[in-house]
């Protein structure tokens, strides 16, 4: 599985409009084959930092998903509305399953 971890800083004019376009973008995102996860959330110590957690099948579901037009158009439109450069992080990982070897 491939994960995927962002953050963006918004401005103080900025946060509602980048708020709605990436709630946008999640749902749009949602839609595409091998993802399985997508979300954004408000960070509570930093209302105007929003993260962005994806969960994808596999890399090359990723990376059809950064090809897609609206998704170059969302990182090009939240760069330009955000108080510095948005980062983002991605990983191979495996889920654990926590309740294995429990009697």
């Amino acid at each position: 599985m491939i994960l995927v971890i962002g953050h963006a800083l918004a401005k103080p004019d900025t946060l509602q409009a980048m708020q709605a376009i990436s709630v946008e973008h999640v749902l749009r995102s949602r839609a595409e084959p091998g993802c399985i996860s997508h979300e954004v959330t408000t960070d509570v110590q930093d209302p105007l930092r929003l993260t962005f957690v994806e969960r994808w099948s596999d890399m090359p579901a990723l990376q059809t998903h950064f090809r897609v037009d609206a998704s170059r158009a969302f990182g090009k439109a939240l760069a330009a509305m955000a108080d510095g450069t948005p980062e983002i992080h991605v990983y191979q990982s495996d889920e654990i399953d926590l309740r294995a070897g429990r009697a």
